[in-house]
């Protein structure tokens, strides 16, 4: 882990919140010139600190179900466990996933289109893995912040 000086970490709060700003107009916001700022964002996107640039799009698109689901894991043998979580991590419904401490072992966010969609989902990704004790779901009915940002500090 390499340390960040506060040009790193002013400049990843700001492109956290606009990833599509210039290196000239960061320049502005960063008291760094424009070709500074290029080879630090290159040299971050090298390293994996900078894993991509994505849209957020947002439910104009579309009506969509959204739940967050608690699940307990039923065995913890790691290669059953590993397994199961790389299943979860490549279904496009699963839009976060979290290995967490308490009475549930992991936390997911999920994204379908409707009730029979969820359903759908929960029977063949949750009720039918034998790594699975149970899972919960709470059905989300509005998102007022919803954001993948990390709370950097700036100097």
């Amino acid at each position: 882990m390499r340390d960040w000086d506060r040009y790193d970490r002013d400049l990843l709060s700001l492109l956290q919140e606009d990833a599509l700003r210039t290196a000239e107009d960061l320049a502005r916001d960063v008291a760094l010139s424009p070709s500074a700022i290029a080879r630090r964002m290159r040299r971050m996107r090298e390293d994996g600190t900078i894993l991509g640039d994505r849209a957020v799009v947002t439910e104009r698109i579309g009506p969509f179900l959204s739940a967050m689901v608690d699940v307990q894991l039923d065995r913890h043998a790691l290669a059953e466990v590993e397994a199961l979580l790389r299943r979860l991590e490549a279904r496009p419904q699963v839009q976060a996933l979290m290995e967490v401490a308490g009475p549930f072992d992991l936390v997911m966010v999920v994204a379908v289109a409707d009730m029979d969609a969820f359903n759908a989902f929960a029977d063949e990704a949750l009720a039918s893995d034998p790594a699975v004790r149970r899972y919960e779901t709470r059905f989300i009915k509005k998102r007022r912040k919803y954001t993948s940002a990390w709370p950097i500090a700036r100097d």
